[in-house]
C-alpha cells in the first residue's frame, strides 16, 4: 500500500481512556471506494487493528445507508 506519512502521529484510546496496543496512527492510506453507482475519494488512517480490515465512520454509514449482510 502506498502509505502517507502524517505530519503529526495521533494517539488511539481505547474506550476506558488507556492507549490502544496499537500505539499511534502515523500514517494514512488514499483509495478509493466503489459502491454500486457511486465512487468516492478515502483517505483512512492507519493502525493495528488485530483482524479487523478496516473500519467505516458512523457518518459514512450514515451518508451512504449500504446494505450490510
Amino acid at each position: 500500500l502506498p502509505l502517507q506519512k502524517l505530519n503529526v502521529s495521533i494517539p488511539i484510546y481505547n474506550i476506558d481512556g488507556t492507549l490502544n496496543a496499537g500505539g499511534y496512527i502515523t500514517h494514512k492510506w488514499l483509495f478509493v471506494v466503489e459502491y454500486q453507482d457511486h465512487r468516492e475519494h478515502i483517505t483512512a488512517e492507519v493502525t493495528q487493528l488485530g483482524k479487523i480490515n478496516l473500519i467505516l465512520g458512523c457518518t459514512w454509514l450514515v451518508k451512504h445507508n449500504p446494505e450490510i449482510d
